[in-house]
């Protein structure tokens, strides 16, 4: 009986040392606490507009050490010109993985004279105000800004948008507008713009020699849409490997209704050809290449006489460029025109005349 009792201890104690060295091994080492340090900002840009800074960047979405940020997060901007030391000029908040934009309004200081390189960081900091390190550089510059634009006009032509505005000398480099579609969504059976515009687009217009030329064309601009445009003078400054811009507050914005009120080229090379066989006159012209091209209309009159010009082709355009004209009286001379017409149903003029007779047949 001794002898049992002592073995069942002996088991006992056995297994119950086993599990306890099971458990332990099943336990995983120990992770310090998060320090709960944004990672630094990659993509910081700086737009100069007028007196104003406009920065923008893109909030991280998780600590230095990859723990998920909840919550706002502090954001610390800093302005100086190059080799001088960073002065904070702002401090705001942003919610992980936002895209972060801060405006900052430049002193007087900062906003006369020749231009100056102009650097700005943000730092992002924990609650306890630690960072993990300033964000990439963004340039722009100090100085005067061009002089805004004003008389911002448009008028629609068939080649496009023709705009202008108050030239001025010295001012900037080039004119940069900012053309916004306002309808892009057109279902109209008579827009002939098939595929839209982009819904925004910024254009160009670059200086000769110093020269504002006061206007240009946006032969881009498709028709049967309505557009807003603005403007900015932009001056370029380089310092070092940094090429930055300085542009002007915009214009006031213009609304344009490009219609197309626009018709066809006239057609040209009607020629015709009497059919005694089929008691026709078979007419031919040279295509139109316009590409709102809806067709054609034939018009009809007695020759010699008076008579104005009476359609003959169908009620819809015809789209070859010929047409048969049948039955014809034998012996009478008619004189034909063509013209052309699109999709927003401008019509042409008529062509010049072109007189045929049918021969009169033989008893």
């Amino acid at each position: 009986m001794r002898l049992r009792a002592s073995t069942f201890s002996g088991e006992f104690i056995l297994l119950a040392l086993l599990l306890l060295l099971t458990s332990c091994g099943l336990e995983s080492a120990p992770h310090p606490p998060s320090l709960y340090l944004p990672q630094p900002v990659t993509d910081l840009t700086a737009e100069r507009i007028g007196n104003e800074v406009h920065l923008h960047w893109t909030m991280p979405k998780r600590s230095t050490d990859r723990v998920k940020l909840e919550g706002l997060q502090q954001a610390v901007l800093c302005r100086g010109l190059a080799g001088t030391p960073c002065e904070r000029v702002g401090k705001a908040a942003y919610a992980p993985g936002a895209a972060a934009d801060f405006t900052d309004h430049l002193p007087t200081s900062l906003v006369s004279g020749p231009p100056q390189l102009l650097v700005y960081t943000v730092e992002l900091t924990n609650r306890k105000g630690h960072s993990a390190g300033a964000s990439n550089p963004a340039y722009t510059a100090a100085g005067a800004a061009p002089e805004s634009i004003t008389g911002l006009s448009a008028e629609v032509h068939a080649d496009g948008i023709l705009l202008r505005w108050q030239p001025a000398q010295g001012a900037g480099n080039f004119v940069r507008l900012d053309r916004v579609l306002t309808n892009p969504h057109q279902t109209s059976s008579d827009s002939m713009a098939g595929v839209p515009p982009p819904v925004e687009q910024k254009l160009e217009t670059a200086y000769a020699a110093n020269h504002d030329p006061g206007g240009t064309l946006d032969e881009d601009a498709a028709l049967d849409f309505i557009y807003r445009y603005t403007a900015q003078r932009v001056a370029t400054f380089e310092s070092g490997s940094h090429k930055v811009e300085v542009a002007s507050t915009p214009s006031g914005p213009i609304v344009v209704n490009a219609r197309d009120v626009f018709p066809p080229a006239v057609p040209t090379g009607l020629a015709t050809v009497a059919n005694p066989e089929g008691h026709s006159i078979d007419l031919s012209w040279t295509p139109d290449q316009e590409s709102d091209l809806a067709g054609y209309i034939v018009y009809r009159r007695e020759a010699g006489s008076n008579a104005a010009p009476v359609r003959i082709s169908p009620a819809q355009p015809i789209t070859a460029p010929a047409f048969s004209d049948t039955p014809v009286k034998s012996g009478l001379r008619y004189a034909y025109s063509v013209s052309a017409i699109d999709k927003d149903h401008n019509e042409s003029a008529r062509s010049a005349e072109v007189e045929e007779t049918l021969p009169q047949q033989q008893e």
